[in-house]
């Protein structure tokens, strides 16, 4: 039941009354009316802020604070936040003015074309795109929003506007049972949000990256991988563990620019995610218990409750480890499939401009090949993660695998984790040589070497983490020679697969 009645005046921009016409109905923070400025006519969107909801005072204050500092964003794509009331003067609490935007939301838009079996255009999914990431730069000059989402992004006639920024992220304070920064809606909150992180601009832009893969398909991409999604902790594992689906699988006809666009804005990693203005580039572009008293009994009651504690000291550490293991695998995972996913355009490219045959590939025992036409074959493997405390190039060693053609050079990934706020780290290239001054044939049977090995190569899985700890210096037999760039590699490998 709404709380205002029909007809009641409340004060608005530069003094002017506006009078309550219609229940809208309750919003994710309070109940939204209709109303009309009794000089100007103008119509806006009016609601309540029940600030007594809110777990102390200082979140009161900082709500009103940030829904202020909001209401200095104007651009054509955001909601205008038109006057903030904070309940000192007024007889029906604090409330917020805003404009009032009659096309509905996207989330309803989705909903009915996912009903009549038709995707949204390209183009108009596209310039719907470019709405939204105007509209999230320009908010982000200014503030975070923390949750962007279908039913927070308004239509008006052609054009999109985001809402409710500034309101966001205290909804749902009283009952939310997980403490984290942020307020995000459980389906669109990126991993630095679950994870306690500090919170940057980059988090709108993975909750929008998100968003353009349900405009382009829609579907969420991660959805089809929650079993309950009212589960905090589904959709906590999905965010920190599964890499959002190239989109191109759910609609060919996307252009490999904008597919790549959104699986980089929805990169698990902040740092890899590309800037607001290279996305619109891109886009343009496409109880107590009683002691007993006698001394035994009260003996014997000690050396149990010690007995206990220990076991649940054991218990909890090994469910720790567990969890640790668990999380460790599926970041490590991630890391993986989206290195492979960087392979792909170079894959691609080859595809689209050799006429005589096709790279395929397939997963096999924990490799991937990498078929090329003529019978080469470019290979793929990644070894179990471990924290080794092996430190390279300023970052510590989490993981590895190895590259190369299956009768040929070789080389090393080598997986480097930069800090403790570095969930996924990032892979470079190692290629192994035998130092100049060593004898190589009294190498051969020895670190994996043989006759047909060729030079330089890469160590495999026995023998990794044992001699990757000699790139930090010092004298070896091996030397080491470390690149960045894992997809020129990989074209290198493939241009010597072609000769």
């Amino acid at each position: 039941m709404p709380s205002i009645a029909i007809g009641t005046a409340i004060a608005g921009p530069e003094g002017e009354p506006f009078k309550i016409t219609d229940f809208l109905g309750n919003g994710a923070f309070g109940e939204v009316y209709r109303a009309a400025g009794e000089k100007s006519g103008s119509v806006v969107a009016a609601k309540l802020l029940p600030l007594g909801a809110l777990a102390s005072d200082n979140s009161r204050i900082a709500l009103l604070n940030e829904i202020k500092v909001a209401q200095r964003v104007k651009h054509p794509n955001v909601v205008q936040v038109l006057y903030v009331e904070d309940g000192t003067s007024s007889s029906v609490g604090p409330y917020v003015l805003m404009e009032y935007i009659s096309g509905g939301t996207l989330a309803k838009l989705i909903h009915i074309q996912k009903q009549s079996g038709m995707m949204i255009p390209l183009n108009r999914s596209i310039e719907m795109m470019i709405d939204i990431a105007q509209g999230a730069r320009a908010i982000n000059k200014t503030v975070i929003h923390r949750d962007i989402k279908p039913d927070n992004v308004l239509i008006e006639g052609q054009h999109l506007k985001i809402g409710d920024f500034g309101i966001s992220k205290f909804a749902d304070e009283s009952t939310r049972l997980h403490t984290f920064k942020g307020g995000q809606h459980l389906a669109y909150m990126a991993p630095e949000g679950w994870q306690n992180q500090a919170n940057t601009f980059k988090l709108d832009v993975y909750s929008v990256g998100l968003l353009f893969y349900q405009i382009l398909t829609l579907e969420h991409p991660l959805a089809n991988k929650v079993k309950d999604p009212n589960s905090f902790l589904d959709w906590e594992k999905v965010h920190l563990y599964e890499p959002c689906p190239d989109v191109r699988k759910s609609r060919p006809e996307i252009p490999l620019p904008i597919a790549q666009l959104v699986s980089r804005m929805a990169s698990k990693r902040p740092h890899d995610r590309p800037e607001w203005d290279e996305i619109l580039q891109i886009l343009s572009e496409p109880q107590k218990v009683e002691i007993p008293k006698h001394p035994s009994i009260t003996a014997a009651v000690e050396a149990a409750v010690a007995r206990q504690k220990q076991q649940d000291e054991k218990q909890l550490e090994t469910l720790k480890r567990q969890r640790e293991r668990e999380s460790q695998i599926g970041l490590y995972k991630y890391s993986c499939d989206t290195l492979l996913q960087q392979l792909m355009p170079v894959v691609d490219q080859f595809n689209q401009q050799f006429q005589h045959g096709r790279i395929t590939s397939a997963a096999e025992l924990g490799f991937t090949f990498f078929r090329v036409p003529g019978g080469s074959t470019i290979e793929v493997g990644f070894f179990e993660p471990k924290n080794s405390g092996i430190k390279i190039r300023g970052g510590e060693v989490i993981g590895g695998g190895r590259i190369g053609l299956s009768q040929g050079r070789s080389a090393n990934l080598v997986l480097l984790k930069q800090g403790l706020d570095d969930l996924y780290g990032h892979w470079v290239i190692c290629e192994v040589k035998i130092m100049a001054l060593a004898n190589g044939q009294a190498l051969i049977g020895k670190f994996g070497l043989t006759a047909k090995t060729v030079i330089p190569f890469g160590f495999k899985d026995a023998y990794f983490y044992d001699q990757i700890q000699y790139a930090t210096g010092g004298m070896h037999v091996f030397t080491y020679h470390f690149s960045d760039d894992v997809p020129s590699y990989f074209a290198d490998l493939l241009l010597e697969a072609c000769k």
